[in-house]
């Protein structure tokens, strides 16, 4: 454990860190699955409604009842009394919440636990302050983590774009979206222009996004999963040369992994990253509609767990490419048809059945 508050203020319970956190993924095994099933099942009512009790013990300055929440690993790091001493300096440094910005709740990908994310004004700090924190299936504290966050600019030069390409989602039935939105709390990439809207899909059933003990790619749901073109393109890149990563080692040598880049016309790239390796089906070249299956969700490249991450983005890479924002068309998010619009982290997305009917977009090129 350790604390610096004041200059940059962060406060650092556990790693590595869980969620949408701004240090890198982390490399450690994934955890067991096998433990007891307790009374907090992953994305539960019952998980959530935990983790919100534990975020007031933190806010509140009640470090016996944190302390008594951590799971035996975090019992080790410190002790009731460092965590007084520490209250006391955050209610100093940082005061008490006085308006939470926005909130959302994810399964971790490589644990059997709830990650909690929570945006929010503290009366003393200038800055907001982002907290992630992770509870156990038994309810128990398996991460936190705290610190005052500058927002990105809320807007760049695309903020206001609106797609030329009828975007449907990338794929057949029901997805998570793990990252996705223009909120800090809601996607990791928005401090970067290169990455800002994108979005990141997987598939959970009960509340998990794998089976078993999570160790093997292949006890992933959305791993081998086809991946579909979202509009009409033409194939201008293909990579697929890269071996999947065993869940929880990255590769940081080849950050896209194995790669497929699709352009509709107008200045628009579909870039599609990890994928599976020796799944794409497409080369450069190649004309495609809206649907052609176009490879595997995979887990190449600095991918810790198998997902699927887009980017819609306005160049083939010269110049660097900026993201642009991805809106999609005919799909029904968490059970609300939505007619046009951006994913969000949290929801569950499909596409809805009127989208089937494929859209033609331009393909000649008119950047």
């Amino acid at each position: 454990m350790k604390l610096r508050l004041g200059g940059i203020g962060v406060l650092l319970f556990s790693l590595p860190m869980l969620g949408q956190t701004p240090s890198p993924a982390h490399k450690t095994p994934p955890a067991a699955a096998n433990a007891a099933p307790g009374d907090y099942p992953v994305m539960s009512a019952a998980a959530k409604a935990r983790t919100r009790q534990v975020f007031g013990y933190f806010e509140a300055g009640q470090a016996g009842a944190l302390y008594n929440a951590f799971a035996p690993p975090m019992k080790k790091s410190t002790s009731v009394a460092n965590l007084s001493a520490l209250a006391k300096r955050v209610g100093s440094d940082w005061g008490h919440e006085q308006k939470m910005l926005g909130e959302n709740f994810v399964p971790d990908m490589l644990s059997v636990s709830t990650v909690y994310s929570r945006f929010s004004q503290f009366s003393n700090s200038k800055d907001p302050i982002y907290t992630v924190l992770a509870v156990d299936r038994q309810g128990q504290v398996s991460a936190f983590h705290a610190q005052p966050r500058t927002p990105p600019p809320s807007v760049n030069r695309y903020s206001d774009y609106r797609d030329k390409a009828r975007l449907r989602l990338p794929f057949d039935g029901s997805w998570f979206v793990y990252e996705g939105g223009r909120e800090v709390y809601q996607n990791r990439y928005v401090f970067s222009d290169l990455d800002r809207y994108s979005v990141v899909f997987t598939v959970l059933k009960d509340g998990q996004a794998f089976s078993g003990d999570g160790t093997r790619n292949e006890q992933f749901f959305c791993y081998g999963q086809p991946v579909l073109s979202p509009a009409d393109g033409t194939v201008v890149m293909t990579v697929d040369k890269f071996a999947d990563n065993p869940p929880g080692r990255s590769e940081e040598i080849m950050p896209s992994g194995n790669r497929v880049l699709i352009f509709h016309g107008h200045g628009e790239y579909s870039l599609f990253m990890h994928l599976k390796r020796q799944s794409i089906t497409v080369k450069a070249g190649d004309q495609l509609r809206q649907g052609d299956v176009i490879g595997e969700c995979g887990n190449s490249g600095n991918s810790p767990a198998p997902s699927l991450e887009y980017r819609l983005q306005n160049s083939k890479g010269v110049p660097v490419p900026l993201s642009l924002p991805a809106q999609f068309v005919n799909y029904v998010a968490d059970g609300t048809p939505v007619a046009w619009g951006e994913p969000l982290r949290g929801q569950t997305v499909r596409n809805h059945a009127a989208s089937a009917d494929a859209v033609t977009t331009p393909t000649s090129d008119q950047n």
